[in-house]
């Protein structure tokens, strides 16, 4: 294979708008990703997800870009799951459970609709994102509201931090831990409902968890991870959005395959690639110290 094709899928202005838009995002993601490992709010992230679904499908049905809906219901319920829930994990996790199951609910309805109007393309953009037809205009838009939440979790990060693993001690050297947590529960909001756009809403938490997992195995200072984590995630986004364009040659009916199913796959390798290479060679370690 030559290098044709990349200059060719290069050339094309929905590649370029997918490749800014999908690689700033997931930067961004890898960054949070770091501290929802660290949070144990990988449960929160998947709500979101669902509540984002529920956005999605009632924008559309409404005539609005699936976007604002993602991002506005994301945001309402991120914030609201903080102020609902207790202190505790499990309070949180009750609290998270409950809108949930609301957000299941309108989320079913809509998409019934959307199909019921002959919005189809609105379900299937939803669930499975549509980033090579992402509006231009919007482009601008996800790159500044990107910038700004990296820039704001470069700002919070060592309060958050201490927040997240000593709460009692954070709010005893003063650092307003409700706070903290609203604060990074919208940047969450944000990061989580965006990757709708490029990877659906069924695989958006792809891009939090499997980077940022990867990176965990190997630094363990939380901004690091975080920053290695988003790196890792633009890159995913890079080769997941130059696959899908050219996959659309693979097979004799000349349909594309997904950007969400290479973003997967990708973030899947990154985590288990490292971790049985590095595994394999702790073992071999082993063996020749035993010899």
């Amino acid at each position: 294979m030559t290098l044709g094709w990349i200059q060719e899928a290069l050339a094309s202005a929905p590649v370029q708008h997918a490749l800014v838009a999908g690689s700033e995002i997931a930067f961004l993601s890898g960054l949070v990703g770091a501290f929802v490992i660290l949070r144990g709010q990988s449960f929160a992230g998947h709500v979101l997800t669902d509540v984002g679904t529920t956005g999605g499908a009632g924008a559309y049905l409404v005539g609005l870009n699936g976007w604002f809906g993602f991002l506005s219901f994301g945001v309402i319920a991120s914030v609201g799951m903080e102020l609902a829930g207790g202190r505790t994990r499990g309070e949180r996790d009750l609290a998270t459970g409950v809108v949930l199951s609301l957000a299941l609910g309108f989320g079913a309805l809509f998409l019934y609709l959307d199909a019921q109007l002959a919005h189809a393309n609105a379900s299937m953009a939803v669930l499975f994102g549509s980033l090579f037809t992402l509006d231009p205009a919007l482009v601008p838009w996800i790159s500044s509201l990107a910038a700004v939440c990296a820039a704001a979790m470069l700002l919070i990060w060592r309060p958050l931090a201490l927040a997240s693993v000593n709460p009692e001690l954070a709010r005893v050297r003063g650092v307003p831990v409700r706070a903290m947590s609203i604060a990074f529960m919208v940047v969450l909001a944000v990061a989580v409902e965006t990757d709708a756009l490029v990877a659906g809403s069924l695989l958006a938490t792809a891009l939090i968890v499997g980077p940022a997992a990867a990176a965990a195995r190997f630094v363990s200072n939380p901004l690091r991870a975080g920053v290695a984590a988003g790196v890792l995630g633009a890159a995913i986004v890079v080769a997941s959005v130059l696959l899908s364009y050219d996959s659309y040659n693979w097979l004799p009916q000349h349909t594309s395959w997904p950007v969400s199913f290479f973003v997967a796959a990708l973030a899947f390798l990154a985590y288990v690639v490292p971790a049985a290479a590095r595994r394999f060679g702790v073992r071999r370690m082993a063996e020749v110290t035993e010899a």
